[in-house]
């Protein structure tokens, strides 16, 4: 017997169907992503990628990668891609304030002690929870809510 999982019930057509015509996708969050990686490396000094799809940068000879989260409860994530050629995570988590923490983790401790997922339908990508951010990184600064605010998709 086959497993469905998404779309229970469904034959392979209604399956199709649903694949092909879903919502599309929000890309708000991940605008406002950019926008306040993008802060937070004019605030620290950090050289951003000229490409606006990239969170990447370079500050005293290290590269990093800038990853937000809306709140303290979500993870950051790095595509395993990515893990080659960065020396840092940057991590900025949105505060119950309005404003927002940045963490630092080498990414040596990002490799060790991330979640790596796995699954044919998933990208292949390393989490870290912020509370293992809290443990293996520092404390580089913070944000405040004028600032974060500055970064909302209206």
């Amino acid at each position: 017997m086959r497993k469905t999982h998404s779309h229970r019930g469904m034959n392979d057509g209604a399956r199709h169907f649903f694949r092909r015509h879903r919502a599309p996708h929000n890309v708000a969050p991940s605008q406002w992503g950019r926008r306040l990686a993008r802060l937070v490396g004019a605030k620290y000094g950090v050289q951003m990628s000229q490409n606006w799809s990239k969170n990447e940068g370079v500050i005293g000879g290290k590269t990093v990668v800038i990853k937000c989260a809306k709140s303290t409860v979500p993870p950051v994530t790095v595509l395993i891609s990515m893990l080659e050629r960065l020396d840092d995570l940057w991590a900025v988590y949105l505060m119950p304030d309005g404003g927002a923490e940045l963490w630092v983790v080498p990414i040596d401790a990002v490799r060790q002690y991330g979640y790596w997922t796995h699954g044919a339908n998933v990208r292949h990508r390393i989490e870290l929870s912020r509370r293992k951010v809290v443990r293996l990184g520092y404390l580089k600064g913070m944000l405040l809510p004028h600032e974060v605010e500055s970064c909302d998709i209206p």
